[in-house]
């Protein structure tokens, strides 16, 4: 087996040879190193601004301040640069020099011009604090002297999750501070298995991501990974052009893989690469949910690059103004030379794509409709006419079908026939052959005929697979039985309509809310999802809302809110309704009429006061709402549970908490069932397990759509998307607790005394119960099920055998780990994390994001809080203190002193502030063990150190030097009374209680 120093050279051996242009520096050894290697490849990149005057001291000095940042996401908006070149300016300190303009990286120049590519390893990182520990980072990739990419490596005895945890400690020991602020992307590798993530503050596993081929293969090999992508031009690429930073979330985000290859397959076509440089249009087929608002506006922006493209117009239907795709834009956009044209009239439209200088236009299909209507008829406008004619645009269309139908495209491909515009649609769902458009005359029929072949593809299947996205748990819930005549649709539409079915459905979504919506949860996690309803008109929408609205205010004789929700969210359900309105046509004053009292019922919930001239508005507030992505919506009081809509809301609109889709409708189109079925599949925790469909309404009908949808839209592996039944499920946890059971009472095997293999088969078949049960609790019929009257699998029993799974797994860690690595003969996953048992109730990164949203910041306008909002962060750290009370009174001070005097931490970083606290509190706690016990306490901080709660006390690194003679005859002189053994035996006892106490509590915040 490769040893970690072996994979590594490897590696280096990889970057540096060959094509991949990288230059080992192995005389840099630390941070000092570093800077110094950056000024003398700054200096030499500016030659002519520094006029033969060196840089002064004090001028190093200001460089370093204005390069180091507070977090990644600061670096990397100083990183994002202007027109493709990262610049700063500075003051001489020589006045008649003037104010210097230095270029520190052109990315226009990627792999050439003055653009230098170095490896550095096991450098030495500074200690920020007395009491860390000594750190070495493996291998660091940097660029014009900066660190960009950091590469974590394990041997393959070790899973990759090591790395990733190990990256995380040094980030929360501020280890990746100073230089190594500017690290946009990290690696982790045990050489059998590669990913990547963003930087940050606090890195989510679930970000992490496996690089693929263009033909979606997985890549997992080290070496074959940084082929791929840490060669330059790749690596340069990844930092410069394959990076986008979301203003609201404050995060980097480091494009997928199967986005980069859809940027690329775009950027050939319209070089015309491989089709003798004739440019082409064409179509991405990416699954609705992994990411093609951003995929696409990254195309826009590269598009710009093309010499003979003088305008890229992102193409948007007006009623998607109101939604998340055009505020996904101006997120993405607000670091970026993105102009979003929204209230402009027409002609202003045709000013600007006219205009010499280039850049990125968001547009509305309607008015570039107009546009060419007005300007042929207004004689002034000849000239401008004229040059609009002569303009070679790109259009990207978002939801291409949605957004531009083939009359609508026709009619502006008409217009520019001297120049015709290359298009790029993106799509989730194609329109193929097998459920082409009816015919009209020449128009495109197809996804292929309107737009070209498909450049780029990543199916449901794909994002499944890669994690990317979650399949869907379908369940019929119709009043008929699934054996009745469906044929008779007016039949069973007027029984669809009835009042007695519509109470039926209300009753049954919320008995499914209990689990769908992860109620019965709560208190582990301490928030619920949340949950769309459709339904087939806006008159049934409307009385759907009334009858919630009645049952919420106890006015329903025949539902009640079930005791088991009221119990955890007294306030639920809390419900809105959105639907289009239009002005003079029949039906219209009506709605107008229920959507005022509608709008009351809303203000009076959130404090908020929309009219029926804000609807836009209103309309927004919702979408945010339901997203909660916007700090503002995070506190339970500013949630919604469940918002009815007719079509609102069905098609791009992304919402990692939504858990739900509830359906009361005849079933859609297949495009229209998976846009729908997609707003719930989004990866957000690891209870939400699938996209949870609802249907209440013709079932063999739905089964029938379903799976021909699915077939068609995963190339025919459509069981790959949905998951299994209840009767499967539940079958699979019969099997599994028949395996687990057997460990029970007098019968019981005394497994951690058995044979290794035994013992390996033991944590399998626990790992394998805890799936089921966790599989199990997301069905309605869960509702059904005794755990320990159906089962015999009391609490105690549970959490016995839990406490058993881990004394065994670590005792396999510590007898295969060290030696050989887990391969795929080995039965149990040692990554697994189990779901139902022994799980921390408090989220502390989630504490930590709530207290930050509080903290002025120069960045964001400092919103005032609410008393409910206050009220969530004091719950969440008294739960903590249930679990954690030495690291809950850390987290209360520091919460109380924001709350005193929030401008005295304006632009600070709460994990940062709390780490110094905890960092004190722990130095406090370790001067007063030595005081007690008479220890040096230099001594007793490396012991601590290197402490290992699973080692015996006589093996633990530095004990001997600890417990010396020496430290002994100067403790004797204040206690003449006890003799070494007694003093050696008291100082270990304590050592281990203190550990186990006071000092492993601070450090576990997992």
């Amino acid at each position: 087996m490769e040893q970690e120093n072996v994979l590594e050279q490897n590696l280096i051996d990889q970057l540096t040879h060959g094509e991949s242009q990288w230059t080992l520096r192995d005389d840099i050894k630390n941070e000092d190193d570093l800077w110094n290697n950056f000024f003398e490849i700054f200096s030499c990149s500016n030659k002519d601004v520094l006029k033969d005057v060196p840089l002064t001291d004090n001028e190093k000095a200001i460089i370093k301040s204005k390069i180091i940042h507070p977090t990644f996401y600061k670096s990397a908006e100083w990183l994002a640069g202007v027109n493709g070149e990262v610049r700063l300016q500075i003051q001489r300190d020589n006045t008649q020099l003037g104010i210097a303009d230095f270029i520190v990286i052109n990315n226009n120049n990627i792999a050439g011009g003055n653009s230098v590519y170095e490896v550095v390893h096991q450098i030495q990182f500074h200690k920020r604090r007395e009491i860390d520990r000594n750190r070495r980072g493996d291998v660091t990739l940097l660029i014009n002297g900066l660190p960009m990419i950091h590469i974590e490596l394990k041997n393959r005895a070790h899973s990759p999750k090591e790395a990733f945890n190990q990256i995380q400690k040094y980030i929360d020991e501020q280890m990746f501070n100073g230089i190594f602020s500017t690290l946009q992307f990290f690696v982790v590798t045990n050489g059998s298995y590669t990913q990547y993530i963003a930087a940050g503050q606090q890195l989510k596993e679930k970000f992490l991501t496996t690089w693929v081929d263009k033909e979606n293969k997985p890549v997992q090999n080290y070496l074959e990974f940084a082929k791929d992508v840490l060669s330059i031009p790749a690596a340069h690429n990844m930092v410069a052009n394959y990076i986008a930073l979301d203003s609201t979330q404050r995060s980097i985000i480091v494009l997928r893989p199967y986005q980069i290859h859809a940027i690329q397959a775009i950027f050939d076509a319209s070089y015309g690469k491989d089709n003798k440089d004739q440019p082409y249009s064409g179509f991405v087929w990416h699954t609705t949910g992994s990411g093609k608002t951003l995929t696409s506006y990254k195309v826009a922006h590269n598009l710009l690059k093309i010499p003979s493209i003088q305008k890229t117009i992102f193409l948007i239907d007006r009623n998607d103004l109101d939604t998340q795709t055009t505020q996904a834009f101006e997120t993405y956009a607000q670091n970026d030379s993105i102009d979003v044209e929204g209230t402009e009239n027409s002609y202003s439209l045709a000013r600007k794509l006219v205009s010499s200088d280039k850049r990125v236009i968001v547009t509305t299909r309607q008015k570039m409709q107009a546009l060419f209507k007005r300007i042929a008829q207004d004689q002034e406008q000849k000239r401008l006419y004229r040059k609009l004619k002569d303009v070679k645009l790109a259009f990207i269309v978002d939801e291409c079908h949605r957004a531009v139908s083939p009359d609508q495209k026709n009619e502006i491909d008409a217009f520019f026939t001297k120049n015709p515009p290359l298009w790029y649609g993106f799509t989730g769902t194609p329109i193929f052959a097998e459920n082409a458009r009816e015919a009209k005359g020449s128009n495109a029929r197809t996804t292929e005929q309107q737009y070209g072949k498909c450049l780029h593809k990543y199916t449901i299947k794909d994002a499944i697979r890669d994690k990317a996205v979650l399949g869907f748990q379908v369940e019929e819930e119709s009043n008929v039985s699934e054996d009745a005549d469906e044929s008779d649709t007016d039949a069973r539409n007027k029984e669809y309509a009835s009042l007695s079915h519509m109470k039926a459905v209300v009753k049954r979504i919320l008995n499914n809310s209990y689990r769908k919506l992860g109620i019965y949860n709560k208190d582990n996690r301490g928030y619920t999802y949340d949950a769309i309803f459709t339904t087939s008109s806006i008159k049934q929408a409307q009385k759907y809302y009334r009858i919630f609205r009645d049952v919420i205010n106890d006015k329903d004789p025949d539902i009640k809110i079930p005791n088991r929700i009221k119990k955890v969210l007294p306030d639920f359900p809390k419900i809105a309704i959105t639907y289009s309105i239009g002005e003079n046509d029949d039906g219209d004053e009506a709605n107008q009429n229920e959507m005022k009292q509608s709008l009351e019922d809303y203000n009076k919930m959130f404090n908020t006061h929309y009219s029926m001239a804000e609807l836009g508005a209103y309309n927004t507030n919702v979408n945010d709402r339901l997203a909660r992505k916007k700090d503002e919506f995070k506190p339970r009081s500013q949630q919604l549970d469940i918002v009815i809509v007719v079509d609102r809301l069905l098609t791009g609109f992304d919402a990692p908490c939504l858990s739900t889709l509830f359906l009361d409708r005849a079933p859609m189109p297949y495009k229209d069932l998976i846009q729908a079925f997609s707003r719930t599949n989004r990866i957000f925790d690891r209870d939400k397990r699938y996209g949870q469909i609802v249907t209440y309404q013709y079932p063999k009908k739905y089964k029938e759509s379903i799976n021909g949808a699915l077939m068609l839209y995963t190339e025919g592996s459509e069981k790959q998307a949905l998951a299994p039944t209840w009767d499967e499920s539940i079958l699979q946890f019969n099997n599994a607790e028949k395996k687990i059971i057997k460990y029970q009472g007098d019968q019981g095997i005394p497994i951690t005394e058995a044979p290794l293999e035994d013992q390996k088969r033991f944590l399998k078949e626990y790992q394998d119960f805890d799936k089921s049960l966790g599989a199990i609790k997301t069905y309605n019929e869960f509702n059904n099920i005794d755990l320990e009257k159906d089962y015999g699998l009391d609490p105690m029993f549970i959490e016995d055998t839990h406490a058993t799974y881990e004394v065994v797994k670590e005792k396999v860690r510590e007898t295969t780990g060290k030696d050989k690595p887990v391969t795929d003969d080995d039965q149990f996953d040692p990554d697994y994390e189990l779901e139902n048992t022994g799980r921390q109730e408090i989220n502390y990164a989630y504490i930590l994001q709530l207290i930050q949203a509080y903290i002025p910041s120069d960045d964001k306008e400092n919103n005032k809080r609410t008393k409910a909002e206050v009220k969530e962060i004091d719950d969440y750290i008294e739960n903590l203190g249930k679990n954690n009370k030495s690291l809950a009174d850390i987290v209360n001070n520091l919460w109380f002193q924001i709350k005193f005097d929030p401008e005295k931490f304006r632009n600070k970083q709460v994990n940062e502030l709390l780490q110094n606290m905890i960092d004190d509190a722990r130095e406090d706690l370790i001067k007063k063990f030595a005081d007690e016990n008479g220890l040096n306490i230099d001594n007793l901080k490396f012991v601590i150190r290197h402490y290992d709660p699973n080692e015996v006390d006589h093996q633990q690194t530095g004990i001997n030097a600890l417990l010396s003679f020496k430290v002994f005859s100067e403790f004797r002189k204040t206690h003449p009374d006890m003799n070494m053994l007694q003093w050696k035996k008291k100082v270990r006892l304590g050592l281990n209680k203190f550990y186990q106490d006071q000092i492993s509590p601070l450090e576990n915040k997992d």
